[in-house]
């Protein structure tokens, strides 16, 4: 039996009740969160929404260990399908042509409190902006760094494309059991650091304006504590995959392929940023183009135009809008 969440913006519940429909015709068992709370009886949980709505559904199954099936309703990184080929692989669910992995999830705990389990990281700052947070880092309670900085980060594998790789972290493909932590523009200069995700993470002798841990970017959790700790979570975050197209290593190598310059030379600089914008981020609407872009819309359009008159992109009709256009390379 299937589990069906969504995002609560309107194009999020629209791709739900296709999807709920879908699933109904072809005599799918599912229920929805608006009538049932999730729990270890489901096979699968169908999350509809972006990579914050991703992350967050992952935070609310706790403890679960529920394969989450992620279809996008907006531009997402984390998700398998969208809302054009969705059908395609709720078939190959049906039929068992899919495999789970299992990505590994942290949560931190002071005195008797623990955090909600965060998928791609939990870093900590000081509440006041242009405040430097102050603090000793252990390593299997021993003396790492002392440091004084912005803040620090400890990611996953899934998170260090995030906020860790904005503050100098590395990319980290696959699924090693190892996590990364970077400090943010660190006074002292230290680097980032890989580490095994077995590792005693502490972060001790904590000054500053009103210390924050925060859970994936979202969950903000004041800290009065001397004292804290970070460790991998024995509950895992599992994907459905279907191939290496969808898989977030595939979707790493496209944001660092080199533009082809030779389909584009003779092109005006704006049909070249979208072009490449669409390559590395898969397909678009003309209004997400314009606000990834922030371009104006006629500029947009004009650069769309030259790129389907030149054989360089194609265009289909928007799975739930019809009055939409999807744009692709």
């Amino acid at each position: 039996m299937y589990f069906v969440t969504s995002k609560t913006d309107k194009e999020s519940l629209e791709l739900a009740k296709i999807i709920a429909n879908y699933l109904r015709e072809n005599n799918i068992r599912y229920a929805s969160s608006k009538e049932k709370e999730l729990n270890e009886n489901y096979e699968i949980a169908v999350a509809i929404g972006d990579d914050r709505f991703i992350l967050e559904t992952f935070r609310r199954m706790g403890k679960l260990q529920i394969p989450v099936f992620a279809v996008a309703s907006s531009q997402s990184f984390l998700a398998q399908a969208n809302s054009l080929n969705f059908k395609h692989y709720i078939n190959l669910i049906r039929k068992g042509k899919y495999e789970i992995f299992k990505r590994a999830r942290l949560a931190a705990r002071f005195d008797k409190a623990i955090t909600p389990i965060g998928l791609n990281d939990i870093g900590m700052f000081c509440s006041k902006s242009a405040s430097l947070l102050k603090y000793s880092l252990l390593l299997n309670d021993e003396l790492f760094w002392k440091d004084s900085s912005d803040g620090i980060i400890i990611a996953t594998p899934t998170g260090s494309t995030g906020y860790s790789l904005s503050a100098g972290g590395p990319i980290v493909l696959g699924e090693p059991h190892i996590f990364t932590v970077a400090s943010i523009s660190s006074l002292e200069k230290h680097s980032p650091v890989v580490i095994a995700d077995n590792t005693k993470i502490k972060i001790a002798n904590i000054e500053g304006s009103n210390p924050t841990l925060i859970v994936d970017g979202e969950i903000r959790i004041p800290i009065r504590a001397e004292e804290i700790s970070i460790e991998k979570s024995p509950y895992d975050a599992n994907f459905i995959i279907f191939s290496k197209e969808y898989s977030l290593e595939s979707k790493l190598k496209k944001r660092t392929i080199k533009v082809n310059i030779g389909k584009l030379k003779n092109l005006p600089a704006s049909a070249k940023l979208v072009y490449k914008i669409l390559m590395h981020e898969g397909n678009m609407t003309q209004k997400e183009l314009i606000n990834t872009s922030m371009l104006p819309e006629r500029t947009v359009r004009y650069a769309l135009g030259i790129l389907l008159k030149n054989n360089l992109i194609a265009s289909q009709p928007h799975f739930i809008d019809a009055r939409q256009t999807v744009y692709g390379v």
